[in-house]
């Protein structure tokens, strides 16, 4: 009888810490905050073909030559990233995510004095966390966003490169507009609401 009690008791314990690990587990996973009246989200996706040999370009993500110091993102997953800009500010991002384990970036940038316009001057795709081994897609696109749109959709990217260098050969954009606005609502909740616009030629505005 005694050893059936400890088993009972070992085992209520066990499921107890089982259900709380659970738990912890998805408060971990809160809802990103919403972007403010201020800020836009991005929306895009940027795969890369062939995919980079992340085990090998994870052996030159950090390295140091005399005084010169290669960087890296702290990580040796692939990342996402863009550059752009607002009213000459510099603006950047990054999602934490492994690049291949999410099938969309979604990065939140703000605006400044109040002009509802984002300047895309290019995405790119870093091997292995680090920050001088990539792929670099210009786009030089601007965007305008109505002040009752807080997410948009840029677009689909496919870059086919030529080995060893990953030089691009090919880009191809598409559009996936109606998956991307499921994602959205799954990681900012169902009041999120995607929109399509379109990408200006920053060229022909010169």
């Amino acid at each position: 009888m005694r050893k059936n009690k400890y088993a009972i008791i070992s085992f209520v314990i066990a499921i107890t810490l089982f259900i709380t690990g659970i738990e912890l587990f998805a408060a971990d996973k809160k809802t990103p905050k919403a972007p403010t009246r201020n800020e836009v989200v991005i929306v895009f996706s940027l795969k890369i073909q062939p995919l980079p040999d992340v085990e090998f370009f994870a052996n030159y993500s950090h390295m140091r030559f005399s005084k010169l110091d290669i960087g890296h993102y702290y990580s040796t997953t692939d990342k996402i990233a863009i550059s752009a800009s607002n009213v000459r500010i510099p603006l950047a991002g990054m999602p934490e995510e492994d690049a291949r384990d999410i099938d969309f970036a979604m990065i939140t940038l703000p605006f400044a004095y109040g002009k509802r316009y984002i300047n895309l001057h290019s995405l790119r795709y870093h091997f292995a966390g680090s920050e001088v081994i990539f792929v670099n897609l210009p786009l030089q696109a601007k965007i305008e966003v109505p002040s009752d749109v807080q997410y948009v959709y840029i677009g689909d990217f496919i870059c086919k490169c030529s080995k060893p260098f990953y030089d691009i050969t090919d880009v191809k954009r598409t559009d996936n507009f109606d998956a991307a606005a499921r994602a959205v609502k799954e990681v900012y909740g169902k009041d999120a609401e995607l929109e399509r616009v379109p990408l200006i030629s920053l060229n022909q505005e010169d």
